[in-house]
């Protein structure tokens, strides 16, 4: 099921007013009513409506739309972005491309609140960058002000940061300090022969890289038939994972939204392969080709610095050495990191967590059922291209889409942005899992709702919508 609203015309509320919607619904369960206009809540809704979620109670008080995925007293996880907060020259309208929006998670916390009862549990955040400053992304997207509204009025919604390990940096990368948080918040989840690196173990041998994290933790986790991630333990305890993920461009997956938003659950970002060293030439996917010998080169320096120790004078410093260094090898090639079409690592990886995030039990084994329920409102209100997911530029796409199927919404998602799915590795892969299988939908038959129109899958392409510029890396096949 998936149901689309466009409305070029939609814009986050100018004054929040804890994001309340600015009339008095039916189901609406508080007193407070914003006394300026919030086109957010209304379109939120009006994705529910045109679904027909919970059709024979619409417009009484007993409606509960996400009744029928979340239930009374149900643990759910909202699961944002806030990879980074706002940097200081960064314009607005860029960072709202890349970051979730306080009035998106106001409305769909409002709505799983009504489902869960006063027995639930809502859980509201995400695993940032290891630089990310909670507090400021929190300001930033402004969710201080919903998780204000909540405390406010006794409601079980609290903000969760899920990461284990976290640095205090300066802009140009000095570390000034690391945190290591309990690894008691961790589930290690072990999936080896199941996960889909596991083919490529004959011929793959430590060469899984990501960025800014020592790769002797890499080899840790993924090499030799071993592949283990470090999940935090909130979102295996969940029953529903609500993820409210940007529409957006990525250099490593080529788009960003449902499922790349999995990335998210995790306790150790240095548990996620996102590139493999080297150039294809000698097994690797981190750039296409050599250029005269400069990227072997700065890919060995990046190695050697990162088995540096972070928080020391030494090891700080060769890390602001290789920032600058990096902006400078980016004038000879776009393609560093693995930041292009050709990667074949990073679909890998998010496919895996995307599998864990449904089928794995809080003891960190998969089941063969699924052993939690996902739901996606996807905010294209200001979408993301170009140089995603950090760097993403503004496109006022005014989109918003809401599905119960991950693979179906990404399939969706790629054809709104004006790309093939077939050409996007992580969404064609999603759709074609046969173990642990994600798909729910029949993308040739089943209809979607598009501005209460219903159409196929494949009509979209014939609307006209916005077509989202690919990241450099991506523009020879996007």
């Amino acid at each position: 099921m998936i149901s689309i609203i466009h409305d070029p015309s939609l814009k986050y509320p100018d004054s929040p007013d804890h994001f309340s919607p600015d009339e008095r619904y039916p189901e609406y369960q508080h007193e407070h009513i914003s006394p300026n206009r919030n086109m957010i809540y209304k379109a939120v809704r009006d994705c529910f409506v045109q679904a027909g979620l919970d059709d024979e109670n619409y417009g009484t008080p007993s409606w509960n739309p996400l009744g029928k995925f979340i239930r009374p007293g149900d643990r759910v996880f909202l699961l944002c972005n806030f990879a980074h907060e706002r940097r200081p020259d960064e314009l607005m309208g860029n960072f709202r491309s890349r970051c979730s929006h306080g009035s998106i998670i106001r409305a769909m916390a409002d709505y799983i609140l009504i489902a869960t009862g006063k027995d639930g549990r809502v859980q509201i955040g995400n695993a940032p960058t290891q630089v990310c400053r909670w507090d400021a992304v929190l300001r930033d997207t402004e969710t201080d002000k919903v998780l204000s509204f909540y405390d406010s009025v006794n409601a079980p919604v609290e903000a969760e940061d899920l990461r284990l390990y976290v640095t205090d940096a300066t802009r140009l990368g000095a570390i000034k300090g690391v945190e290591r948080r309990s690894e008691a918040n961790g589930i290690s989840v072990a999936l080896n022969r199941d996960s889909l690196f596991y083919e490529l173990d004959r011929k793959q041998v430590n060469r899984y890289r990501v960025m800014n994290y020592d790769p002797n933790r890499i080899k840790s986790f993924h090499s030799h038939g071993h592949h283990e991630y470090v999940i935090n333990r909130a979102i295996l305890e969940s029953d529903v994972i609500v993820g409210v993920p940007k529409l957006k461009t990525h250099e490593k997956t080529g788009i960003t939204c449902a499922l790349k938003g999995m990335v998210g659950t995790v306790g150790h970002k240095d548990s996620l392969p996102h590139h493999r060293y080297g150039s294809p030439k000698v097994g690797g996917d981190e750039y296409p080709a050599d250029h005269g010998g400069l990227m072997p080169l700065a890919s060995a320096l990046h190695e050697a610095i990162l088995q540096t120790k972070p928080d020391t004078v030494y090891g700080s410093f060769l890390r602001v050495f290789f920032k600058v260094f990096r902006r400078l090898i980016k004038r000879w090639t776009p393609v560093v990191d693995g930041a292009w079409w050709g990667n074949d690592t990073a679909w890998r990886m998010v496919l895996d967590l995307v599998r864990i995030a449904t089928y794995a039990n809080t003891n960190g084994e998969l089941e063969n059922a699924p052993r939690r329920r996902h739901l996606v409102l996807t905010d294209g209100i200001i979408g993301g291209e170009g140089d995603g997911p950090a760097f993403s530029t503004a496109i006022r796409s005014g989109l918003l889409s809401f599905s119960d199927d991950l693979a179906a919404a990404d399939y969706v998602n790629a054809l709104l942005m004006g790309f093939d799915p077939e050409k996007i590795s992580l969404v064609r892969e999603a759709v074609g899992l046969k173990k642990y299988p994600l798909l729910k939908s029949d993308l040739k038959n089943d209809r979607l709702i598009f501005n209460r129109r219903c159409l196929l899958p494949s009509e979209l392409t014939e609307l006209g919508l916005s077509h989202f510029e690919p990241q450099d890396g991506w523009k020879d096949v996007l």
